[in-house]
């Protein structure tokens, strides 16, 4: 026990352990992004790319853009090309524009502006294009002043504003000029300008990445559907069973529902799932979905990991939720902008945070399967982490595929422990029923060997009866002095009453009458029996459970004795003993040499429709108490040996 506690608290720690890794070195590395690669930043609007760009990578622009505050002005050059106008401020990107000031103003979190940028010593034969990948806000972007990429409707007016995570993509080819200017037009209604790093790439490496994120996208979408309907399934085997609470479903149902509001997944159900309501306006209801999602995952920690969770703690948690849903909704976007993007998603980790050290502190009651659905729990939170943090700018690195591939992961291990649950379910109930039949066996047993027991009985009532007679009989031939006829009467009268005695091989008076039974049919069948028992009353395994595997090893004694030619010595030799905290079980019988094997495993047959309870059946009654059964034979011999732990706690 305190062997799997150890290697369960490895799991746990490790878990975490590598969890954060994958989180946060991302996170490092994007921050460190220029010093690890030695690739330039921006600096004042200007950016030099003198070691161009590889064919299969893309470069980040990221560093300070000069900044443009309701302007497009590449669109507005081509309504008014006489009007131009200078830079209102540099700003970072990337960044909320809502952490600035212009003219000592704050910025609005909603709006338009433009970004601009002088990329200086590039030159580069191939078509490219420049995009923000997974970007939630309206924008174009231009390159010498040729559209390269667009994704929504980017408009002056507020209510004309229209997002989507989709970009639509355009070659375009450079000039032979090594400078080069890039024009980014932003519409958002509430996300604050350029959070997320654009990129620079050849048309064809972009084209080819979304083909592949595609590909992927639409392939683990497919295993997630059909992860779903297994658990559906197994959900409802489960019920049937009275097992399982309607929860689990409607967590699977909220996991799909969180992934199709994914940037990768949005477009795609925009207009059929999501009634073509832009992306931006989705905020409310993905935080209510991510807070629902999490708030579920405290009845999987409690049903799945057996964890109990108080309703104190729910109330809690619930109550905390509510409030930080409501700390959202309330605060005005530009605060919310400026200060508490990343703060409130945080916050939503506290409830996991606390989870996993109780998970930690009760490591040892953790069910079966209880530390894979840990895992399975630590991938949705990895995901929803690696989600925020990539969605808010903070993680360069594409990784919108990432909260998919975990929250799939989930699902598949969702799937593996409900099938091994509802195996174990299902074994149970046919172990059950074998007890059932086994029992109602046992009964005929006892009742046949009661029998005897109440024959021997009434041969003794007669006895007694008629020994006055007898005594008469005697005491008149003895007085007559005939010693003939008196050796001839007590011949007859010994042989007439002579029985055989039933012995008594142990103490346990239900386990006696099992090996009593057997001990019968071993007589009738010409087999040397022979029993050293010290079985108590109470014994370390409960009564059914060792009467079951004692009747069934040594029915299968009997029936490997029966099936020898009656020339060969025929045995059966039955040992039990509590010795050093274990309840020991040995029997040993002849047999012919014949064994019934498949795959490596011993099986039992027996005659007729009733095929006993089986080996292993045997076997796992005796692990389930902690225990472990030793078979061996040789050529005329067949040991079955059991060993059951005293303390089976």
């Amino acid at each position: 026990m305190m062997k799997n506690n150890k290697y369960r608290k490895m799991i746990l720690v490790g878990g975490l352990i590598l969890a954060l890794l994958y989180i946060y070195i991302p996170v490092v590395g994007s921050h460190f992004n220029h010093e690890l690669t030695g690739l330039p930043t921006a600096v004042n609007g200007t950016l030099d790319l003198s070691g161009g760009i590889p064919s299969n990578q893309t470069r980040y622009l990221d560093g300070q853009w000069e900044f443009y505050w309701k302007q497009f002005i590449i669109t507005d050059q081509e309504q008014l090309p006489n009007e131009k106008s200078d830079a209102d401020i540099m700003m970072k990107v990337p960044d909320d524009w809502s952490k600035y000031t212009i003219n000592g103003t704050h910025l609005p979190s909603s709006g338009y502006g433009s970004y601009r940028l002088i990329i200086n010593n590039l030159s580069y034969d191939e078509s490219v294009t420049s995009l923000i990948f997974d970007f939630g806000s309206a924008y174009r972007i231009f390159i010498d002043g040729q559209l390269t990429a667009m994704s929504g409707v980017a408009a002056k007016n507020l209510n004309e504003i229209y997002t989507t995570p989709k970009a639509v993509l355009f070659p375009v080819t450079l000039s032979e000029s090594t400078t080069h200017e890039v024009v980014i037009e932003v519409a958002t209604t509430r996300f604050s300008g350029l959070y997320m790093t654009p990129v620079l790439c050849s048309y064809h490496h972009a084209m080819q990445e979304i083909s592949i994120r595609s590909t992927v996208r639409l392939l683990l979408f497919g295993i997630s559907i059909f992860a779903f309907i297994c658990l559906i399934i197994l959900y409802l085997f489960s019920v049937r069973k009275k097992r399982y609470s309607l929860w689990m479903p409607v967590l699977i149902f909220v996991v799909l529902i969180r992934m199709m509001m994914t940037t990768e997944f949005y477009s795609v159900w925009q207009t059929i799932l999501f009634f073509n309501l832009p992306y931006e306006q989705t905020n409310e209801y993905m935080y209510f979905v991510t807070f629902v999602l999490k708030y579920l995952l405290i009845f999987l920690v409690q049903e799945q990991c057996g964890i109990l969770v108080s309703r104190k703690e729910k109330l809690g948690f619930f109550t905390y939720y509510c409030f930080l849903y409501l700390l959202y909704l309330l605060i005005p976007q530009d605060i919310h902008n400026h200060n508490l993007s990343v703060v409130i998603p945080a916050l939503t980790f506290v409830m996991d945070i606390y989870l996993y050290f109780k998970i930690l502190k009760n490591q040892e009651r953790l069910n079966k399967y209880g530390v894979v659905v840990f895992l399975g729990y630590l991938s949705i939170i990895m995901g929803l982490i690696t989600n925020s943090l990539y969605i808010n700018g903070i993680i360069y690195q594409n990784m919108s595929l990432t909260m998919m591939i975990f929250f799939v992961f989930f699902l598949i291990i969702m799937v593996l422990v409900y099938t091994m649950r509802t195996a174990d379910l299902y074994d149970d109930f046919a172990l059950s029923s074998s007890r059932l039949q086994m029992a109602e066996k046992q009964i005929d047993m006892q009742k046949e060997y009661y029998e005897v027991l109440s024959s021997q009985m009434n041969e003794i009532r007669k006895i007694t009866h008629d020994i006055r007679h007898f005594t008469n009989v005697m005491h008149t031939l003895v007085e007559e002095g005939d010693l003939e006829h008196l050796k001839i009467f007590l011949s007859e009268y010994c042989e007439n009453s002579q029985m055989d005695q039933l012995p008594v091989f142990c103490e346990h008076t239900v386990c006696n009458s099992i090996i009593g039974y057997y001990y019968l049919r071993a007589k009738e069948n010409v087999i040397l029996f022979e029993s050293r028992c010290n079985i108590t009353q109470p014994s370390t395994i409960s009564d059914s459970d060792f009467c079951i595997v004692l009747g069934n090893a040594l029915e299968n004694a009997i029936t490997a004795c029966r099936q020898m030619d009656s020339s060969h010595p025929r045995f059966i030799s039955l040992y039990a003993e509590v010795t050093n905290g274990q309840q020991l079980l040995k029997l040993i019988n002849s047999y012919d040499g014949t064994l019934n094997m498949k795959d490596g495993k011993y099986i039992t047959i027996k005659d007729g429709n009733s095929h006993g309870f089986g080996i292993e059946n045997m076997m796992k009654v005796i692990k389930s108490y902690g225990g472990f059964v030793k078979l061996e034979h040789n050529d005329d011999t067949f040991t079955f040996m059991a060993a059951i732990p005293k303390d089976t706690n």
